[in-house]
């Protein structure tokens, strides 16, 4: 692909993924409206989302205004910063669904910071990793990532949000990976994981082994710690080729499928707009991923590359897990679908890592757009 037409493959993408969720949450209201007789909660997300999305792209819009560079001038208040909010948020948290991950704000409105934080940890192990080789070995810099990347899994699984702890260490291993390490390292490294998986399922409170169980097989519990995964399941297939649209749907409507606005909205996608909707979501994902993966080898600034091939990899592994967690394919976690789920903090970590991928690729470039 020609150079300059990178920033419009990847720009169409995010654009297309936001419409999407938009549209999707908006359908989903008139199916509400036809079903019951008014506007419901879905309404109220579409709402909610255009102003979260306004103020998303007011931070993309500041961050172009930072060149990537001064970013490793900044990554150190800005992680102490996260650190501090991630051990605030346990003790003033606001609580739902058996945790405590948003900092109360305005109104309805809060901050939960590890979702932004799954943005800082990246760029943070991209400076650690483009650090002077003369002053910074190998062994040490890994080190040096591992202290960044275990706290910060560790608050957040403390909250308790375990699939957000293992998506920052996953993105960080990664990294880590890309970075040439030798068989020896990376072996190393992976007996420290397995050790980790151990100590971590060790760990697992009852309630998140069940999750892992009820994944293994669904029917053991069907109308308890199963049931999620069932009627999402089956909101998703219920949708068919074309989808139930507003006059047929009823899972949504309804609210059969718990938390369908932000974990298993992909479930809201097949029902409304079935198997056809569902593949354009999915290659709309691939389209971003691919055109960032373009950007990446574009580049020749590592501290960039490292960037985007983390910025990348988190959607890879957010959009997997949550898609596979709504199909019974991965255990129930929390972690949003980029783009898509209802969730202020979501939206404007990933509306942030996409301008930060365009502002990467634009100050490389002679062409300014």
């Amino acid at each position: 692909m020609k150079p300059h037409r990178l920033p419009l493959f990847f720009i169409t993408s995010v654009i297309l993924l936001l419409v999407f969720g938009l549209a999707t949450f908006y359908v989903a209201s008139l199916a509400e409206r036809y079903t019951l007789g008014h506007f419901g909660s879905f309404f109220s997300y579409f709402q909610k989302t255009l102003l979260l999305l306004g103020i998303s792209l007011v931070v993309a819009v500041i961050l172009q205004l930072v060149p990537y560079r001064a970013f490793r001038y900044l990554i150190t208040p800005a992680y102490a910063i996260q650190m501090a909010l991630l051990i605030l948020v346990l003790f003033i948290g606001r609580g739902a669904y058996g945790s405590r991950r948003w900092i109360p704000l305005v109104g309805s409105f809060g901050l939960q910071p590890s979702e932004l934080h799954k943005l800082i940890v990246i760029i943070a192990v991209a400076f650690i990793l483009t650090l002077s080789r003369r002053n910074l070995n190998t062994a040490l810099r890994v080190l040096l990532v591992c202290a960044i990347a275990v706290p910060s899994a560790l608050l957040i699984a403390k909250e308790p949000d375990l699939g957000t702890s293992i998506l920052v260490l996953g993105v960080s291993v990664i990294m880590l990976v890309h970075f040439r390490l030798t068989s020896r390292q990376l072996a190393v490294l992976a007996v420290i994981l397995a050790v980790a998986a151990g100590g971590v399922w060790a760990g697992l409170r009852p309630y998140q082994r069940e999750r892992i169980e009820t994944f293994l097989d669904p029917q053991r519990d069907p109308l308890g710690s199963g049931y999620n995964v069932i009627q999402s399941i089956v909101a998703t297939g219920s949708g068919g080729l074309w989808g139930r649209g507003v006059t047929g749907s009823t899972q949504a409507p309804l609210s059969f499928v718990p938390v369908q606005y932000a974990d298993f909205v992909f479930s809201l996608v097949g029902e409304l707009f079935g198997f056809a909707g569902s593949t354009v979501l999915i290659m709309l994902f691939i389209l971003l991923i691919w055109s960032s993966f373009l950007v990446y080898r574009s580049l020749t600034d590592d501290f960039g590359r490292y960037i985007v091939i983390g910025i990348t990899t988190l959607w890879f592994l957010q959009a997997l897990i949550n898609m596979g967690m709504t199909i019974g394919l991965s255990p129930v976690t929390g972690i949003p679908l980029p783009f898509i789920s209802y969730g202020g903090s979501s939206l404007l970590t990933h509306v942030s890592a996409a301008s930060i991928v365009i502002n990467v690729y634009r100050t490389r470039d002679e062409l300014r757009f």
